[in-house]
């Protein structure tokens, strides 16, 4: 095979900060933004999913899901994808995970025969994804994508406090489509931090922070608000200086507006004379800020009894799928350690951790949306097997790693000089 070209096409900046082709777009190239944007954002979003099992829409996932990977894949070559490179580190370990589900079986658990099937769809998934981010219009999309999962995360939830929808498995905690709500979250957060990667206008990353702190808040997550919190101050401090105007007069609305929102929450706690002790103590300890509070003995105790797990088989672990059914870790890599021992480990650290070297090479780029990937890894499990993950991971590499390669199959013909 002849030596790849790298992909060279001019570039302009638009509004909001994303490179496009400088030639006028084509039909097909506009669906690519639109449409597989939309489906990356359903799909980040759990919309079809949630509103399924809430009732909602008669839409089985496993059908959208083949919907998804055909319209993403199909119209991503004909708008001609491009190979990247980086897209073999996204694709490793979710790989061996399937691998190890669907052909080695090796996890005795009630959720065996469905391991497969899951881990497949997931595979599905991703491939969509580095499908869609190998075209010239993938950055784009995915920004979209990432847009439209903050507005209908958050919308959900809302939704469901003012009792049109019923989606949350807690009660008194308000989830949206993502059904638990310890996943609303993190997905708000690695949104975000796909916004702040790709969106320019300071202005209008604001206006989804003030949304995913809405979203964050009705879920009465500890963890998740001490991230977003970081996450976007860190973001506003540092845009502070050229954009001071604007923020005092958000400081004089937001202020009164969190007064607001955390009156209602609180008020929320309260059924009848009765006081649902979960969610006011999760709420006090969030405005309270008492980091002994925001602490879970009970995820301390589901820690222990996981490492106790892993060090029954440490090598290989007890296979894909016995994390979230024989253990509840809500560590990530104590989660994976347990299913693919050490190899597994090292897939999933070496993944992330060359990521990190990547942006600290460049400048810092994606920084913000590694920051939202890798925060969550200490006090959560089951990402990895969520469509918001891969979608913020592989943006990320696409980021750092943005060279592709049009492969052909005939070398152009070398000019020669002629001779004087």
């Amino acid at each position: 095979m002849p030596p790849s070209h790298p992909m060279t096409t001019p570039v302009w900046q638009d509004g909001l900060g994303v490179s496009a082709p400088d030639a006028p777009e084509t039909f097909f190239q506009r669906m690519i933004v639109w449409v597989c944007g939309t489906i990356l954002g359903l799909l980040a979003a759990d919309v079809v999913i949630g509103s399924y099992n809430a009732g909602i829409s008669p839409l089985k996932p496993a059908l959208f899901t083949l919907v998804a990977f055909a319209s993403c894949v199909g119209l991503s070559f004909i708008s001609s994808v491009r190979l990247a490179p980086v897209s073999f580190l996204i694709l490793l370990l979710p790989a061996v995970r399937l691998f190890d589900a669907a052909l080695l079986s090796r996890s005795v658990t009630t959720l065996q025969g469905q391991a497969g099937m899951d881990h497949l769809r997931v595979m599905l998934v991703i491939v969509a994804i580095l499908c869609v981010l190998s075209t010239a219009q993938g950055m784009r999309a995915v920004r979209w994508a990432a847009i439209l999962a903050i507005f209908m995360t958050t919308g959900s939830e809302v939704a469901e406090m003012l009792g049109i929808f019923k989606f949350s498995s807690i009660q008194g905690r308000y989830a949206g489509f993502n059904s638990h709500p310890n996943f609303p979250p993190v997905l708000l957060c690695e949104m975000l931090g796909i916004t702040f990667a790709l969106c320019r206008s300071f202005k209008f990353n604001c206006l989804l922070i003030g949304v995913a702190f809405v979203g964050v808040a009705l879920t009465y997550g500890r963890s998740g608000f001490v991230v977003l919190v970081l996450m976007a101050g860190v973001y506003v401090l540092m845009n502070a200086r050229r954009n001071l105007p604007f923020l005092l007069i958000m400081a004089a609305i937001a202020i009164p507006a969190a007064g607001v929102g955390f009156a209602i929450l609180q008020s929320r706690t309260e059924q009848g004379i009765t006081k649902d002790k979960n969610t006011s103590e999760r709420l006090q300890a969030i405005y309270e800020l008492d980091f002994e509070k925001l602490k879970s003995p009970e995820r301390a105790k589901d820690l222990a009894d996981a490492w106790e797990g892993v060090m029954k088989k440490p090598l290989l672990g007890h296979g894909t799928g016995v994390s979230g059914v024989l253990w509840a870790p809500h560590n990530e890599y104590v989660s994976l350690w347990l299913e693919l021992g050490i190899p597994g480990l090292l897939l999933f650290v070496g993944t992330l951790g060359a990521l990190v070297v990547r942006s600290v090479m460049t400048g810092g780029k994606a920084g913000y949306l590694l920051f939202a990937i890798i925060a969550y890894t200490p006090a959560g499990q089951g990402r990895i097997e969520m469509p918001h993950y891969y979608l913020a991971l592989a943006t990320a590499a696409f980021i750092l790693w943005p060279k592709k390669f049009r492969l052909t199959l005939f070398s152009p013909p070398t000019r020669t000089a002629s001779p004087t």
